[in-house]
């Protein structure tokens, strides 16, 4: 996200002080370059200070926002601040990723969280589901946006359809967490079984950590680690197709980065960039939730039509632009306005 809000720090009459969690701990399961926060204004909660509403209310205290925003109710301190907020409070804006499932903890949510929904003057949401969740929890239309996530163009926008893109270099790439939800089992089952449906199969790269790192491996299957992000230009360059068959996903920023970067991809139903992005044999393919078959047929197809792999990419890069970190900053600076607007009004 720091891409996003240096751009969002750019827009005229844009004052930015982030308050954020420091994702470089084991729980995190990451360890992302905390430097690329330097030239953002703002401070970074380690692992124990992320429970510590005194810390969120001092900065809130010392820079008098007119807009707090906050990742939904993921954390109790950024929420215990916004529950105690005066009557003459800076407006609130939550930004939900969560999906709409429609479950009976989903269906109490609303009530549950009633106080801090009070207290929130617009939602911005991921995609299509989201925003239905957020009608679920009682906004209104008018009171919810789309397009919390976006993704670093001037990192990942570099079209990977070059010529290293040729037969003899065909490679499928995932990146993301080695976690079930990330549909890991799934992924090397299918890899495994298309290997076994070809001739010469091409390699699938693994980039990323956590608890399924060991189970990571198998024959064309290289295990990358965990790689910064400024680093994946170069992991994509020499991929041909971007595969994310995560068995939940609330959006999947991943998903946005190796479209901009000019990959057709090959994604699960459940995630949730896929509505926004993934026009199937126009940019990518899309398969079924948790199915090794379809997944395995994606990989199949993609081998047998080499041919559209550089068309697709270009599509998708085309897809991904809206969600370009400038157009992020664009997009935030209107709902910023419109939220002091209303105000005012």
């Amino acid at each position: 996200m720091t891409a996003c809000w240096k751009q969002l720090s750019h827009q005229a009459d844009v004052q930015l002080r982030v308050i954020a969690w420091e994702t470089s701990a084991a729980i995190d399961q990451a360890s992302f370059d905390t430097t690329k926060m330097d030239s953002i204004a703002g401070r970074l909660l380690s692992v124990n200070e992320r429970s510590e509403t005194k810390i969120i209310e001092e900065e809130i205290e010392n820079f008098r926002p007119d807009i707090i925003v906050i990742p939904g109710w993921v954390s109790s301190a950024y929420t215990k601040c916004v529950l105690r907020l005066s009557k003459t409070r800076p407006r609130v804006v939550m930004g939900m990723d969560t999906p709409w499932k429609g479950n009976v903890r989903q269906q109490f949510t609303r009530w549950r969280l009633n106080r801090l929904f009070q207290k929130v003057d617009h939602v911005v949401v991921a995609g299509e589901r989201t925003w239905q969740y957020a009608r679920h929890l009682g906004f209104s239309e008018a009171r919810i946006s789309r397009g919390v996530y976006g993704w670093d163009s001037a990192c990942f926008g570099e079209p990977t359809h070059l010529p290293r893109n040729q037969p003899s270099s065909r490679s499928f790439v995932f990146v993301g967490r080695f976690a079930e939800e990330k549909g890991i089992g799934t992924l090397l089952s299918a890899y495994k079984r298309y290997r076994e449906s070809v001739s010469s199969p091409w390699p699938l790269t693994m980039c990323g950590s956590g608890p399924l790192c060991g189970t990571v491996s198998g024959e064309g299957v290289i295990n990358a680690g965990f790689i910064q992000p400024a680093d994946l230009p170069s992991i994509f360059r020499q991929s041909s197709v971007f595969v994310l068959p995560s068995h939940y996903e609330p959006w999947g920023v991943a998903l946005a980065e190796a479209m901009g970067a000019g990959l057709p991809v090959i994604a699960s139903e459940a995630c949730g960039a896929a509505i926004d992005l993934v026009r199937p044999y126009w940019n990518g393919l899309l398969v079924p939730t948790a199915s090794v078959e379809s997944l395995t047929s994606g990989f199949v197809w993609f081998h047998n039509n080499e041919d559209r792999i550089v068309p697709m990419g270009a599509n998708a890069q085309q897809t991904a632009e809206p969600f370009s970190a400038k157009n992020w900053g664009i997009r935030w600076k209107a709902v910023l306005d419109g939220v002091v607007e209303s105000r005012a009004a």
